[in-house]
């Protein structure tokens, strides 16, 4: 775990960009994947 998070603080600090679009991009898709189960349950 430690190694995990030593990786995320250095991405962050080199590309803060890409960790905030890869983030945004995974709560868009869990958004979708919501909307797509209440609408065909």
């Amino acid at each position: 775990m430690d190694e995990f998070l030593a990786y995320f603080q250095e991405l962050w600090h080199n590309q803060p960009a890409t960790v905030l679009g890869t983030g945004v991009a995974i709560l868009v898709l869990l958004g979708i994947y919501i909307f797509l189960l209440n609408t065909y349950k």
